[in-house]
């Protein structure tokens, strides 16, 4: 897998958000002014809760695949795949940004 030359952290652009664990699935509810926002609320299986969970602090995409390897037994190389499609998604509504590695 090739590393990339960036990392996925969580959005602190003013936009919060509120995020409990129920039935084995993460629901995330963006709130903004202090109003939530109930037409965006995600929800995301186990794998998806393992991704936002190390998301609390900037880390490596690599790092997080090499994680998900380990965890759900399945091949860096896919994981890598899965967990790059899925930060897509997750930049697309403006959960996540990427931000530059730490020279």
């Amino acid at each position: 897998m090739q590393a990339p030359s960036r990392v996925a952290r969580r959005t602190d652009d003013g936009q919060s958000f509120v995020t409990r664990r129920i039935a084995g699935e993460t629901l995330i509810l963006p709130v903004s002014g202090h109003v939530a926002n109930l037409d965006a609320i995600y929800v995301m299986n186990d794998v998806g809760s393992r991704i936002w969970e190390l998301l609390e602090a900037p880390m490596p995409v690599e790092q997080i695949a090499d994680r998900l390897s380990s965890e759900f037994e399945v091949s860096v190389e896919r994981a890598g795949d899965d967990v790059r499609e899925f930060l897509g998604v997750l930049s697309e509504r403006g959960l996540i940004e990427y931000i530059a590695e730490a020279p």
